[in-house]
């Protein structure tokens, strides 16, 4: 929702803004984000809560000089905490799209090494899991579109429907596979050379998804806006992607843990544990995927507010 500010008292740090929806607003002034002064005038976007109180306030325009705020601080703490409540918010979506776009190829891909364990059926399995990583490469993609479309939604206080937010990433389909395959081959000639410089190449990409399905921008542009959009933060970003690995690999170990539990064992073989072993491996890829994918929307949403002023108003508008 959008509004002008009424007041500002700096003895109680309270501002009042009467939102465009005819209803007025009373909230403290650390609800502004990035810190910034609240004047008088200013026009600005806020997320109502359930008690109809605004949440975090952005401030769209300066009474001054009219000009767009443009610069904030990145705060990884709010990015984690947006990321973990966009997934509480949207859980259902996010597991059954999960579910649908990584899920399912995961699991071809797992059918398919089986095949290895019989001489005639190598290239069967070869086909199955080139088949299977592929459609997972276009589906992680899709599902970060979606992860996009159910957090925006969020943030302005609204539910999103699973055929909504699965229409978003589906429309985006051909760009956000031209993506995937280039993202894929610089980041894995990339790690072949170095770790280095594969680590770089995801930081400077991280949110080119994002800009694919809200800016709907073209492939090359959505990685350059992505760099433009990190420059400044990318030791943030970093250290996001760092938090989000970490938090992926505890789950693979809690998981396999779980399987072995259940028969199976840490190392795959050609025993009747197979199956166990082979379809944790997909169980993985969803859960990490709700969790990269919300992350992904997360960021992407943070580098905007911070670099650009935009609120959860003005992005939802690409929506609509």
């Amino acid at each position: 929702m959008r509004g002008e500010i009424l007041t500002f008292d700096a003895a109680t740090r309270m501002v009042a803004i009467m939102g465009d929806d005819g209803n007025r607003y009373l909230f403290p002034a650390t609800a502004v984000h990035a810190g910034l002064t609240p004047r008088k005038g200013q026009r600005v976007d806020f997320s109502p809560t359930e008690d109809g109180k605004p949440g975090e306030i952005f401030i769209l325009q300066s009474s001054e000089s009219g000009a767009a705020s443009t610069q904030g601080a990145f705060d990884l703490g709010r990015v984690v905490s947006r990321t973990f409540g966009s997934i509480r918010d949207n859980w259902l979506v996010l597991l059954v799209a999960s579910l649908v776009l990584v899920g399912l190829p995961s699991t071809l891909s797992a059918v398919g090494q089986t095949f290895f364990w019989s001489d005639d059926s190598t290239r069967t399995g070869f086909i199955f899991v080139g088949l299977g990583s592929l459609l997972y490469l276009i589906g992680f993609f899709m599902l970060q579109g979606t992860a996009v479309k159910a957090a925006v939604d969020g943030f302005n206080g609204k539910k999103t429907g699973l055929s909504d937010a699965l229409g978003v990433g589906v429309r985006a389909f051909f760009p956000l596979l031209g993506l995937g395959i280039l993202a894929s081959l610089g980041m894995g000639f990339a790690f072949l050379l170095l770790i280095v410089p594969g680590v770089i190449l995801a930081v400077l990409w991280s949110v080119a998804a994002p800009a694919v399905v809200v800016e709907k921008r073209g492939v090359l542009e959505s990685f350059q806006r992505s760099r433009d959009l990190t420059r400044g933060y990318r030791w943030n970003v970093f250290g996001l992607l760092v938090i989000y690995i970490l938090l992926t690999w505890i789950l693979g170990v809690a998981i396999a843990a779980v399987s072995v539990a259940a028969g199976g064992s840490w190392i795959d073989g050609g025993g009747p544990n197979l199956w166990i072993n082979l379809l944790s491996g997909p169980v993985v890829n969803v859960l990490s995927g709700v969790i990269a994918s919300a992350g992904v929307a997360s960021l992407y949403y943070e580098l905007r507010t911070v670099k650009e002023g935009a609120g959860p108003e003005s992005l939802a508008e690409v929506f609509d």
